[in-house]
């Protein structure tokens, strides 16, 4: 049995609806809120350097669009790199090895690398030390000459006949196992000079590591860069126990090769950090940005030091998404078209995962790449999604993992993690469906 309602109820009822799929019809793509990790710039910088080059030479100019399934669950979540060291590095000069230069190792076995850093002029390969002429003293004033106290000693020539990565004129050994751990001292005899020459000394079998990474992964011109150092003690892969640093310095180095010192300090949280507001304002340079800290700590009267490098990308925010975004009417494709405002002419990539909803839960379906040359001003790109790859899902959807990319400068520009929500309908305004059979709502009669 059907109620009957009067005609002016019928009638307010089918306004009311057409009104609201009216709304939800002209709705658009909208972007999501930043949430903490997100790269954002806040404002374009477009310095004389990054107008005057678009980085890279000889950059394709034509556009490029590709989109392919994604098989499983990923991971968007911001990453930064965390360094690991067991080793360390001394720069001494010749008379300094003359008179005998103190290595500390905290493992037996440690292995010693020398190499000549060629500052005097003279070739590398002439200046480089052979181990058997090294003399090495324990820490009970034992001296161990003509390779004694010694295994796998390796000549400089050897080094360079096995095309092993190290620079002419490197020589290694490594402590003899009877030995121990503990400090050591190191002399060449008959060597003077102001050559100066590396020391490298790493422990593989070591309890003590340097930790140490950068607060995220990439950053833009003026933002602040924080380094957290940690040395730890492992028990395995566990970490068993922190130990101060009682010296600790670095420096921070640009690919245009500029350096910045960085002072370490221990904050409120009792963690030692560093913080560097970062000048990217150089001309274009391929390669990261990098972190070099070096220092010591004491752990029951043992000498523990370490030196560690960390990378880390800067880019000039000559670009940014404007927050508008539009489906676009692709044939066979689903079409996402995202404005970018270019404050200098580049070749600029866009790339999304693409979710949809499947069993009424958002699962990823499939990651796109768009780019090509823009010039200054309000323009845009375009992901594009094969239609096929959306089969079996439905809305909502969403872009995730969104990023924004100068390819000739070669800097990560922007990153937001849940960037875009696309509604059901907007992929059926589009006409971009063709893959997916259209769903039918049945509505109840309405009697009047």
């Amino acid at each position: 049995m059907h109620t009957k309602f009067p005609p002016h109820i019928v009638r307010a009822f089918l306004l009311a609806s057409a009104s609201l799929l009216s709304a939800t019809a002209g709705a658009a793509p909208r972007f999501l809120p930043a949430q903490a990790g997100d790269l954002i710039p806040q404002a374009l910088v477009a310095p004389e350097a990054a107008l005057k080059s678009a980085g890279a030479p000889n950059l394709e100019r034509a556009p490029v669009n590709m989109s392919w399934a994604v098989p499983g669950p990923v991971n968007t979540a911001v990453q930064p790199f965390v360094g690991q060291s067991r080793e360390y590095y001394a720069e001494v000069s010749a008379d300094e090895l003359n008179a005998g230069v103190t290595i500390h190792t905290t493992a037996p076995r440690a292995l010693v690398r020398l190499q000549p850093l060629g500052n005097g002029g003279g070739p590398r390969e002439q200046l480089a030390i052979h181990p058997q002429t090294l003399i090495l003293s324990d820490g009970a004033g034992r001296a161990y000459a003509s390779g004694s106290g010694m295994e796998m000693l390796v000549t400089a020539d050897k080094l360079n006949k096995a095309e092993l990565p190290f620079a002419e004129g490197t020589s290694a050994f490594r402590i003899h196992p009877e030995l121990g751990a503990g400090s050591f001292t190191l002399r060449a005899a008959d060597l003077a000079g102001s050559e100066r020459y590396l020391i490298n000394v790493v422990e593989p079998a070591s309890r003590f590591v340097l930790a140490m990474q950068t607060d995220a992964p990439n950053y833009l011109h003026g933002q602040q860069l924080t380094v957290l150092p940690e040395l730890q003690e492992l028990d395995g892969a566990r970490v068993q126990q922190r130990h101060p640093l009682t010296r600790f310095d670095g420096i921070v180095t640009s690919p245009g090769g500029r350096s910045f010192p960085v002072a370490f300090k221990v904050d409120q949280d009792g963690r030692l950090r560093a913080h560097l507001a970062l000048d990217a304002d150089e001309a274009p340079a391929p390669g990261l940005w990098e972190v070099q800290a070096w220092g010591d700590a004491l752990v029951k009267g043992q000498t523990v030091r370490r030196s560690l490098r960390v990378a880390f990308g800067v880019a000039l925010p000559v670009a940014r998404l404007d927050g508008k975004a539009t489906v676009v009417n692709e044939p066979g494709s689903v079409g996402v078209r995202l404005g970018v405002e270019v404050g200098a002419a580049g070749r600029y990539e866009t790339r999304a995962l693409l979710y949809g909803t499947v069993g009424g839960v958002l699962k990823p379906l499939a990651m796109a790449h768009a780019a090509q040359w823009l010039e200054a001003g309000s323009q845009s790109l375009v992901l594009r999604y094969d239609a096929s790859l959306l089969a079996g899902a439905s809305g909502p959807y969403e872009l995730r993992d969104l990023n924004l990319l100068d390819q000739g400068r070669m800097g990560l520009l922007q990153r937001q993690q849940r960037a875009v929500s696309i509604d059901e309908r907007d992929l059926g305004r589009s006409g971009a469906q063709a893959a997916k059979p259209a769903e039918r709502v049945k509505l109840p009669p309405v009697n009047s």
